[in-house]
């Protein structure tokens, strides 16, 4: 007889050699958990447990049980949009593709952070397909000229973009998401606007605005590491100015920190400012690792992606790149800069500054998935714990979203979303990657291995 698969009906019990909660309590060993149509009853030592003769039982004795991963910062509603890909069938498009492969990577939660078309979002968020849940922002609003990006909405006058500010909302998006080309007059209008209807303002800034400008300016949370020039002295903002001027250039955002200690007192006043705003930071290393030290591709390491997600990552990458040409210089240092902004990402965590994970995909072309364990593995790297790390790619995203509890921590009260592993990733945080099951509200969206006979 075979074992079905958890459908996220009726009663389920997960048996689990050790069990993460995600929210920073200490891991359970001999752990059972407990859900009913989705969702999370009881979480406990086996020996408490009363398991209820009509559950699916789900056996991972032998392995780790976490959360189930939340990707921070995605850009996945593009590849539901015609604007990007007007000969491709309605009305996913390529999303599909990308969405299998985040759920094979155990990712059961997006934060997109803006496509051409809110419409896109409405539609990937109400199917029932078997993929993660999106929450997101629409179309990014942003000054002008404004970035190349299609779909996005701009304006220099504060009266449209609280406009916009209003449409969006009564349209139900979970935050608005503004861009580089945004003055200050107009940032101030979209915060206070944004704040009276209850939504969070998401800031890739950094161009006309600064990041700590931005901050106290009302922004939320940070999106990448936009936070440089400002703190540069004298002969840095000389050296900088005498940098060729790219101003789309991918490059261009981070050639600041060739110049800044991150252990240096500039650093840490900033992270004063962060901390004072209760600023979020969703640093995106793995973007930034892809534009600074290497090709952008991460490895697979046996768990490939479906057929055609390359290609689709590479479609949109081409017609959404605007990356000017790198010198030899700026190859030669790129790994510099990359370190010291891990450097900085890992002090600001020390202090208090409350870190998300999100890889960008598919940006950089980092790939959809595995994008988020390369984001946790330099998280790691730069000397964030694995814990601290799984969290930032769990209950840390749900709390940004205003969803504490609802997802990303494995208690009573929340979706039955969880990834069983086969090793340890607070021993070894690339551990993640060794996926045997994947449920989102207890309906399995992927596993590695065959039902039991």
């Amino acid at each position: 007889m075979t074992t079905p698969a958890p459908d996220g009906t009726g009663r389920l019990a997960v048996l689990a050699g050790t069990l993460v909660p995600g929210d920073g309590r200490p891991p359970l060993t001999d752990a059972v958990l407990l859900a009913a149509d989705g969702r999370i009853t009881w979480v406990g030592r086996r020996t408490g447990a009363t398991i209820p003769d009509d559950a699916l039982v789900l056996d991972a004795r032998d392995g780790w049980v976490v959360p189930g991963l939340v990707e921070g910062h995605a850009h996945i509603t593009s590849f539901a949009a015609p604007a990007y890909h007007p000969d491709a069938p309605p009305p996913f498009h390529d999303a599909p593709l990308l969405l299998d492969a985040f759920a094979r990577w155990g990712i059961t939660t997006i934060r997109d952070t803006g496509g051409p078309e809110l419409r896109a979002l409405r539609t990937l968020q109400t199917h029932t397909g078997p993929w993660p849940r999106l929450f997101g922002s629409g179309p990014n609003l942003d000054g002008r000229p404004g970035g190349p990006w299609k779909g996005m909405w701009k304006t220099d006058d504060p009266a449209e973009a609280v406009e916009f500010v209003a449409r969006e909302a009564d349209a139900g998006v979970d935050f608005i998401k503004v861009y580089a080309w945004m003055t200050a007059d107009v940032l101030a209008a979209v915060t206070e606007a944004s704040h009276r209807r209850g939504l969070k303002v998401a800031g890739h800034v950094g161009h006309l605005v600064s990041g700590l400008e931005a901050v106290r300016l009302g922004v939320d949370a940070l999106e990448h590491v936009r936070i440089g020039r400002e703190l540069l002295d004298d002969a840095g903002r000389a050296a900088v100015a005498a940098l060729p001027v790219r101003p789309r250039d991918a490059m261009a955002d981070t050639r600041a920190w060739r110049y800044l200690d991150p252990d240096g007192d500039a650093v840490g006043a900033a992270i004063d400012v962060l901390l004072e705003h209760g600023t979020w930071l969703t640093p995106t290393l793995a973007v930034h690792e892809a534009i600074l030290g290497g090709t952008g591709h991460d490895h697979d390491h046996g768990h490939g992606a479906p057929d055609g997600v390359a290609a689709a990552i590479g479609l949109h990458h081409d017609a959404t790149s605007a990356r000017g040409e790198a010198s030899a210089e700026d190859r030669e240092l790129g790994p510099v800069e990359l370190d010291r902004i891990c450097r900085f990402v890992a002090r600001a965590h020390a202090a208090g500054v409350r870190i998300c994970a999100g890889s960008d995909t598919p940006s950089g072309s980092v790939p959809p998935g595995s994008g988020v364990h390369r984001e946790l593995e330099l998280l790691v790297a730069a000397g964030i714990s694995p814990a601290e790390a799984l969290r930032s790619a769990t209950s840390r995203t749900a709390e940004l979203l205003g969803r504490t509890g609802s997802f990303g921590s494995l208690v009573p009260g929340s979706e039955a979303d969880l990834v069983v592993l086969d090793h340890d990733p607070l021993a070894d945080v690339s551990a993640t990657r060794t996926i045997r099951t994947v449920l989102r509200s207890g309906r399995q969206l992927h596993t590695a291995v065959p039902a039991a006979a």
